[in-house]
């Protein structure tokens, strides 16, 4: 890829990330609680498998995907890869009350990786971490008063900055174990059967195994607003609370990974036979820290009233601190996965973690959260990777499906608010005679919160789209 083509698209990539820093669409209630709606760290084509991704080992040929959900994966780039994508978002929120509907659209994610040497690769992203929207509001009656109303508004949005690194630190143990053994004689071997099949087998363990390590910096501001608003503002005073929060701290999350492949089958005791599509499990492991992060805010409090066109006049200011310094403790989260590839046309992964947000703690709020977990299951389907000939356009699209299941962390009423979805994805190959770029497009279909206890469902489709373009970039070539 030549120079200026990389800037280029280096260029748009800041214009998108800067857009997306003072862009919010959300409008979510629950997003009231803790940091707001957390958002996941999965790009377009893992949206479309459910978001499992723990286990999810990439090809390590062309077209080359992120897997930004574990950085042990990061080894599997061997080329220079670049993902941008958006979202669009509608949602049905239902109560008791009523029905509303609300939509937007926003920049989700920019990533670039690159192989590091033969055994590592790196990734450097921006992508949102946690986004805060709502305007709630309610009405009491009060004696002697009139009809009060209550008003709730938040805005904001943190976003996570990244740079990660992943390596196989033993990819050549096969390899060494097979040519170590191929020509001793067998009067000369000191393993038996079993323990040659022992020896082999944590070696192809080994080979496959991969760890990996993200630094995260979460900056970003969130702002929230509490109204009390009387009938009659001759008589009585209008009361504002507002507090300003302004984050920027680092936190960190690691993975690991490992796999083992079965590309024969024994017939007999002294043969094997190859399988046409060889089968692979793949097992992996992540851990997101519970860090500690500075924060500044600020809070103020005055009275004010509204005039004939329904301007705020303050009239005195009865609380004013600014650039209060606090922490915010996030919460634990680990998690597993297994998976299932055959050949390349099958790949089957499946997650399951645990988030401890009990031990969440924001600034100096008291909270009632709940411990939760996540389930998820996706499969990616190619009928034929590499076909060529006629109607082999449609035999490299990748097909996917998945689901999800989050048990929710915010406690209302007794009441936990879940969230799952069912999602479904394609990932359409783009260029002339290249299986370099691939656009990527999945649909979620989900609900959110309940309708007991007085509470509110969201219903929702969320459209993911990416676009991943893969090169080999940055390398001289000489010409005889």
């Amino acid at each position: 890829m030549t120079n200026k083509k990389f800037f280029s698209i280096l260029f748009f990539v800041l214009i998108l990330s800067l857009n997306h820093k003072a862009q919010n669409n959300l409008f979510n209630p629950y997003s009231r609680y803790g940091l707001g709606e957390m958002n996941s760290s999965i790009l377009a084509h893992n949206s479309g498998m459910g978001g499992a991704c723990i286990a999810l080992k990439p090809d390590s040929t062309m077209p080359m995907f992120i897997n930004t959900g574990n950085p042990a994966a990061y080894p599997l780039i061997k080329l220079t890869s670049l993902e941008v994508g958006g979202t669009y978002l509608y949602s049905r929120f239902k109560s008791n009350a009523g029905i509303s509907r609300n939509w937007g659209t926003n920049f989700s994610y920019a990533t670039l990786g690159f192989p590091v040497r033969e055994k590592g690769g790196a990734v450097v992203g921006l992508m949102p971490y946690s986004t805060v929207g709502y305007n709630l509001e309610s009405k009491s009656d009060l004696d002697n008063v009139g009809t009060m109303t209550y008003n709730y508004s938040g805005s904001g949005n943190l976003n996570k900055a990244f740079i990660g690194y992943g390596v196989m630190p033993f990819d050549k143990r096969l390899q060494k174990f097979r040519t170590k053994r191929q020509y001793i004689a067998d009067s000369l071997k000191t393993l038996s059967r079993n323990g040659f099949k022992c020896r082999e087998f944590g070696s192809k363990l080994l080979s496959d195994f991969s760890l990996g390590l993200n630094v995260n910096y979460v900056f970003g501001n969130i702002s929230n607003v509490a109204k009390v608003i009387y009938p009659n503002s001759l008589l009585y005073n209008n009361t504002l609370r507002e507090r300003s929060l302004v984050l920027g701290d680092f936190t960190g999350n690691f993975g690991a990974q490992t796999a083992i492949t079965i590309d024969s089958v024994r017939v007999n005791s002294h043969q094997r036979r190859a399988l046409r599509e060889k089968v692979r499990f793949t097992m992996g492991f992540f851990m997101a820290l519970n860090s500690t992060l500075k924060a500044n805010y600020t809070t103020s409090a005055y009275n004010y009233i509204l005039n004939g066109s329904g301007q705020e006049i303050i009239r005195d200011t009865a609380y004013y601190k600014q650039n209060s310094t606090g922490s915010i403790r996030l919460p634990l989260e680990q998690g597993f996965g297994i998976g299932f590839k055959k050949g390349e046309r099958i790949n089957l992964v499946a997650d399951f973690a645990l988030t401890y947000w009990k031990g969440f703690r924001y600034l100096n709020e008291i909270n009632n959260f709940k411990n939760s977990y996540r389930a998820a299951i996706g499969v990616n389907y190619v009928p034929e990777k590499y076909a060529s000939g006629r109607g082999s356009y449609v035999r490299r699209m990748n097909y996917r499906l998945g689901a999800s299941y989050q048990s929710g962390y915010i406690n209302l009423n007794n009441q936990l608010i879940s969230d799952y979805y069912v999602s479904g994805g394609i990932g359409i190959p783009v260029g002339i005679g290249r299986l370099s770029s691939m656009v990527n497009i999945s649909a979620q279909y989900g609900k959110m919160g309940t309708l007991k206890a007085n509470l509110l469902q969201q219903n929702y489709w969320r459209i993911n789209f990416g676009f991943t373009f893969s090169d080999r970039w940055f390398q001289k070539f000489r010409y005889d």
